[in-house]
């Protein structure tokens, strides 16, 4: 893998909430941000900020869920960076509702995003990295892979899928030098989470009366991964809490008492 203070590293969703907050995290002179959003003005104030703080970037407009249009994106940043090093999936939809709000043709759309997104992305990066024989790839899944409740069967089942496909491609790239990673932020201050609390039926749902922890707190562990590419946590299932990855990660401190 290239030395992590010169990395060129595509991160989608990356216009607002964790993906926001884990560009400015990985902003450094050295790191290239190609910074993903459907549209490019989207990414206007990430891209300020990671300049502001010395890193170069580009911004790019698609959407994930579209095979061409993702193939065509990696293409453009493969053109103007000459390699990638780490592939962020982050972009994602959080909709919640009943049977009757979320219709086959709905439930199909969030698949489509949650899922055949990254899947786009990694099919159309992947064969770069293979190719240089280095990489990393981390994608955004969640907890919610393992906690089914109400109103959530569209968004449980795409990242449920979304693990399951992670650790099944880990064990396809041994012997290539890619990695691949899967990373659970918790629950968090987001523009989702915001919705889900806006409805009261919703929010008799949810797990904890408050919006959860500030995005800067995953956005750290997502730079620290995209940085540190560690071995020993490649195909695994990544939880953000009070463990040995947040202390790893420099998420908080703790001494053993005396």
């Amino acid at each position: 893998m290239a030395d992590s203070g010169n990395r060129i590293i595509v991160l989608t969703g990356a216009s607002r909430g964790i993906g926001a907050a884990a560009a400015r995290e990985m902003a450094a002179p050295g790191i290239t941000l190609a910074l993903c959003a459907r549209t490019r003005d989207a990414c206007a104030e990430t891209r300020a900020a990671v300049e502001a703080m010395g890193a170069a970037t580009s911004t790019h407009g698609f959407e994930v869920a579209d095979e061409t249009q993702a193939r065509a994106a990696i293409d453009d940043i493969l053109a103007e960076h000459g390699r990638i090093d780490v592939l962020i999936n982050n972009a994602g939809s959080g909709v919640m509702g009943s049977l009757e709000e979320v219709p086959p043709v709905r439930f199909a759309e969030i698949q489509r995003i949650n899922v055949m997104g990254p899947y786009n992305m990694i099919c159309a990066a992947s064969p770069s990295m293979i190719a240089r024989g280095e990489g990393a790839i981390i994608n955004i899944t969640s907890a919610r892979a393992f906690m089914p409740d109400r109103y959530y069967a569209a968004y449980c089942s795409s990242k449920a899928a979304l693990l399951s496909m992670t650790q099944c491609l880990a064990y396809d790239f041994e012997g290539t030098g890619v990695k691949i990673y899967a990373l659970s932020p918790g629950f968090t201050q987001t523009d989702m989470v915001a919705d889900i609390y806006a409805r009261p039926e919703f929010k008799a749902a949810a797990l904890t009366p408050d919006q959860g922890q500030p995005p800067e707190r995953p956005g750290k562990l997502m730079a620290w991964l995209a940085m540190a590419t560690p071995d020993d946590l490649v195909g695994k299932h990544i939880e953000i809490q009070f463990n040995d990855i947040s202390l790893r990660a420099g998420l908080e401190s703790w001494q053993r008492p005396d």
